[in-house]
């Protein structure tokens, strides 16, 4: 399937982009593939792709990294992606260099990604992709600061002038590393040539005994190479899906990103917004009223000045000016 993109910026010349989405779905409890749940009626993996295409990206130029589940992905994604194969699942370095066939002769940037994460935006990239240039960096990536508790991600430590050393896993970190609030979002921009040959040094003598991608800092670092990290605007950016309460958390969160978009851009009245669900791909004309007990699936469209709900199920519905439905299901 094709992907809307409205960015075509010259930033994202010369950038292919790996998406690492081999993952199993062994805390999510299911036999479907983590990426493709769904947050509002689309799966995961095709927020993060939108985001891709809509900095800039070509579709020609995205590779997925994945296990058993091609099939399953390939359904969503369609054939415009590419796809690489990771046989075993020995941590993220691993993953990337299974992509080697596909990107190791790249002569532009990497932009590397995990699957699971429907927060990542197109402006994120962009702002990602400007500071990588700016600073002329090997590698640029993006961090995440949290004002309170911190997930047990992996840590930025930086030297006395705020340059950054490493990152550390929070099963390896000590506990003043633990104390750290910057954490790694897992989204990387590489000079490929400068790193992907580098991608093998990267070692598994850690707790988990799986070769970290993080590890690639420390090397880049030892070569005298440079690395930069720009800071995101909001901490989500860092929160993948890894079970049903992260998934629970992203409905809740998207839901109120649209129903806000829809009231303060559209003119829309929504009563008790806590009952009320909002899929993605939906259109509600102006001063039409949302009540209570209502949720509106993908594809919906509604007129201005309608009354819906409450206790209404639309999907894929048409609803023209000025309509009432009530108690439906359609």
């Amino acid at each position: 399937m094709a992907f809307p993109v409205t960015y075509n910026a010259a930033m994202a010349e010369q950038i292919k982009a790996v998406v690492l989405a081999a993952g199993r779905s062994t805390r999510m409890k299911s036999e479907r593939s983590k990426v493709l749940h769904r947050i509002l009626g689309k799966e995961i993996i095709r927020y993060l792709l939108d985001s891709l295409l809509a900095s800039g990206i070509a579709e020609q130029d995205i590779v997925v990294v994945v296990g058993d589940n091609r099939a399953e992905i390939e359904k969503v994604t369609g054939s415009r992606v590419r796809f690489a194969l990771q046989q075993e699942q020995l941590g993220t370095a691993h993953a990337l260099l299974s992509a080697a066939g596909q990107v190791a002769g790249h002569a532009g940037g990497l932009l590397v990604l995990v699957g699971d994460n429907p927060y990542v935006s197109a402006g994120e990239l962009r702002k990602l992709i400007d500071r990588h240039r700016l600073e002329r960096a090997q590698c640029t990536f993006i961090s995440a600061v949290f004002p309170g508790n911190v997930p047990p991600f992996g840590r930025i430590v930086r030297d006395a002038k705020g340059e950054v050393l490493g990152i550390v896993e929070e099963k390896d970190a000590s506990p003043e590393q633990k104390l750290i609030r910057e954490v790694n979002a897992s989204i990387y921009l590489f000079d490929n040539r400068a790193v992907f040959p580098l991608l093998s040094g990267i070692g598994n003598d850690n707790a988990k005994k799986e070769y970290y991608l993080t590890d690639i800092i420390a090397i880049l670092r030892r070569e005298n190479l440079k690395v930069a990290a720009v800071q995101a605007d909001e901490c989500d950016i860092a929160i993948g899906i890894n079970d049903r309460r992260d998934l629970q958390e992203a409905q809740r969160k998207f839901n109120l990103r649209t129903q806000q978009r829809l009231m303060l851009e559209g003119g829309v009245t929504i009563l008790q917004a806590e009952t009320v669900t909002i899929e993605h791909d939906v259109e509600i004309g102006r001063d039409t009223v949302i009540y209570p007990c209502t949720y509106l699936g993908a594809g919906t469209r509604i007129g201005k000045s309608c009354e819906i709900g409450p206790f209404a199920y639309l999907n894929n519905a048409s609803i023209g000016d000025g309509e009432t439905v009530r108690f439906s299901k359609k």
